[in-house]
This record gives C-alpha cells, structure tokens and sequence, in this order.
C-alpha cells in the first residue's frame, strides 16, 4: 500500500496586529488618526533561502452596479485607491538570503489619517483595508504568504453636542390632534436600544389612536463620475395595535415610550452611516399613526427624524481614553510579565528602553543578561526575574535609571494613556550636562 506523501511547510509566515479594529475617534473635520501597529513573523524550520520579505496594505472604495433592462442595460463602476504602503523588510538583490533555523520578526508602523472613509461590505459597493505580506523564494519554490483585514470604524466623540441631543417633533396636525414625537439623542449603535415617546393630546372629539408603526429606513447612494442611484430599505418595523389602551393618560394627554431594538452588525440587515466620494449612508426614523375620526373614517399622521447609525458606542470603545486627572489610575505594567512577553516574541525587545518605569528596567536587566546564543535579539525566559521587587533593587555599578534611553523621545498624552504604560520615575532627574552629547573636535 502506497501512502500519501505529507508535504511539511518549512517554515511559519504571519501578519500580527495590535489590533485589526481600527477605531477613529470623531468626525473627518476633527479625527486626528491613529496608529497601526504589527509584526511579521518568520519562523524557519530548516535552512531557508529568501529573495525578498515585503508587505503592503491598500485600502479602496469599489461601487458596481447595473442599471436598465435587456438591450438597455448599463454598467455603472467606479473605484478609487484611498490608502496605499509598503514596507521592504529585505529588499531583493541579486543574491539570496540564506536564513538558519530561527525565529525572524519585523515590526512595522504607519499613521492612519483621520479622515479614512469606514469599512462597508455591500453587494453593490465596498470599502475595505487589506495587508499582505509576501516571502519571495528563488525559482520553483513556492513564496509563503499571508493576509490581514483591517475593519475602521468611526467613533462621535461626545464634543458633538448636536449628536447627544434629544430631538423633538411638535405640531398640530389637521386641528384634530397635537402631537410630540422625541428621542433622547441623534446617535445609535447597532445591536442597541432606541426609545421612541409619542404624547397625543386629541382635539377633535371622539377622535381614538388605532396604531402607531415606527420604521427604521437605511438609504445608500452610490455614485460615479457621472452618474448617481439610491438604493433604499426597511431595516426594522415596530408596531403597536394597543397605544391608545396601555399609554399613560392623565386629562386629555397620552404618554408611551415604544422601543426599538436596532439590529445587530452580525445579522447583516444595517450598515452605519458613513459618506465617501462614492458611498453615502444614512438613516431615517418615520412615523405613521394612524386615527380614527369620530365618523368613522381612517387617517393618518406621518413624521419623520433623520438618525445616524454607528458601529459603536463610547462605552464599547476599548480605547476610550480616561479624563486627564483619572490618567495616574491606568494599572502599570508588571515587570515579571512584560519580561516574559518580551522573551516570548509577542513584544519588541525595543520596548525595554522606551518605557521609563519598574517594568522598563526589569526587561532591559533581562535584554542585557540574556542567553549569548540568542541572537534574535530576544531574551531568555530564564532570565526573567520571579518578583517585581526585583527591579527596584539597585547596585552600586548599575548604571543610572535615564541612561539607555532617548531622552528627547517625549510620548504625547494620547499615545502615554493609549498604551497602557505607567510613565513615571520617583527619583531625581538627570542635569542637562549629564544627558547631553559632547561636541567631536577635529585636529589637523
């Protein structure tokens, strides 16, 4: 009997990132970006020659649809290349890397504008974000590749107090009934909950609320160099038979609050706003009450309050930041684990001289003291310290706390709260003339 012959990859290629959920705090006008962070990894199994090690991510806007019947059919298409980049971590020449056995990694960063349209994925049209990294290996092997998409959504910061606001309908309709229709604010998040108040005041006589319907409408433009269509759709329907019989009543006045259950992203039946050059999104939430006349006859009310619809909420935002006088409360590192993480791969080793604090020095003593034959530049388990208090020990000869790093390298608030990282130092600063770089002299 013949087995199967077993192909073993000979080495593992991946993209890490800090995160594929890019969140963009505020509006377009307002949003000053964020930082994409990430690592390629190449773990070799054996011996393996590389030409080349690049990734590249790129992010486009696609509309394509079809318009007209039969003979009169047109194709309306457009795209436009929004986001374009690309690293060279070993550049191509004309002869071939040879890498050993090892683990390789290359960390990569780029700047997000703020102003990046928000990921969509609809029949007729998309935005999306993709990295792709490519080992290129010499004639008749095949190249290890990998690929990553990145989601970008959109974040209303709570400065846009015409967002927070409540919206209120009010008015006289026909000299039969006053109505007002509210909601506590402009913006919603999918999956969440959107309350909706109805107070009637009839003033015909004998006039009776049959039903109230609530519907939430999604209208998408999409748009080329010359041309232009609207899709539109039911997102959800709310209704009820019963508002004139469980509604608050006191006087001549009826109260009742409906509530609307947004759908969810994973049920596919919502996009959030958005607009682009080519994509446009937005919502609008319309009323129908239908009324009884005294004579019997049937009329009805319609109102409408345009809505926007976001991804997510300030309260799901896992980067939120704290207020500035709450930053101290961010917990700290713990040197034991940011030790063992940087030994394991899953941090830089630069990141021992970048933070100033217990954990900084702990995992720079472990850089300093690592396995001599380690040369991915990574420390050893091993020389992890087993307790915190390890760090704050100092012997005579270690050298000073600000040596070793760039002092001039000052982190923003944002970027300090954002990563998490205790920036502080309890002991005395260095003088200027300690931390300062002597002049070179040139003799002749």
């Amino acid at each position: 009997m013949v087995h199967p012959i077993q192909l073993v990859q000979g080495a593992d290629f991946k993209i890490n990132l800090e995160t594929d959920h890019i969140i963009l705090h505020g509006s377009v006008e307002e949003s000053g970006g964020v930082m994409l962070r990430g690592s390629v990894v190449l773990d070799c199994h054996e011996n393996t020659k590389i030409k080349s090690i690049t990734l590249k991510i790129i992010g486009k806007i696609k509309v394509n649809w079809i318009e007209g019947t039969g003979s009169h059919q047109r194709l309306y298409k457009e795209e436009q290349t929004i986001l374009e980049h690309e690293w060279s971590f070993m550049p191509q020449t004309r002869k071939t890397y040879h890498l050993s056995e090892h683990h390789y990694q290359w960390d990569f960063e780029l700047p997000l504008p703020g102003d990046l349209p928000e990921t969509i994925h609809h029949d007729l049209g998309e935005v999306y974000y993709r990295l792709k990294a490519v080992a290129e290996r010499p004639t008749f092997s095949i190249n290890y590749t990998d690929k990553r998409s990145l989601k970008v959504s959109r974040l209303m910061l709570p400065t846009s107090m015409e967002l927070m606001q409540s919206v209120l309908i009010s008015n006289v309709w026909a000299d039969k009934l006053s109505y007002d229709i509210s909601v506590p604010s402009k913006c919603y998040t999918m999956g969440g909950m959107l309350p909706i108040t109805f107070q009637f005041i009839p003033i015909a006589p004998d006039l009776k609320i049959r039903s109230i319907t609530c519907t939430l409408k999604e209208y998408m433009t999409l748009s080329t160099c010359d041309h232009s269509k609207t899709e539109t759709r039911i997102v959800k329907v709310h209704r009820d038979d019963n508002y004139q019989d469980t509604a608050e009543h006191e006087g001549e006045i009826y109260r009742k609050t409906e509530i609307m259950v947004i759908p969810d992203e994973a049920s596919n039946h919502l996009m959030m706003d958005t607009v682009n050059d080519l994509i446009k999104v937005k919502h609008k939430l319309k009323f129908t009450v239908t009324l009884v006349n005294a004579d019997g006859h049937i009329s009805e009310l319609r109102a409408a309050i345009p809505i926007i619809i976001a991804a997510i909420s300030a309260e799901e935002d896992a980067n939120a930041l704290p207020a500035y006088e709450d930053a101290w409360r961010t917990a700290p590192y713990d040197p034991a684990t940011i030790s063992q993480l940087i030994a394991s791969g899953q941090l830089p080793p630069s990141l021992a001289v970048s933070i100033p604090n217990a954990a900084a020095s702990m995992a720079h003593s472990s850089l300093s003291s690592g396995d001599e034959n380690n040369t991915s530049g990574l420390p050893s388990p091993s020389s992890s310290p087993s307790s915190p208090t390890a760090a704050t020990t100092t012997d005579v000869d270690s050298p000073l706390p600000w040596q070793g790093i760039d002092l001039s390298r000052v982190p923003s608030y944002t970027t300090a709260v954002r990563s998490n990282r205790l920036y502080s130092f309890s002991g005395s600063l260095p003088t200027y003339e300690s931390v300062s770089m002597p002049g070179r002299t040139t003799t002749r």
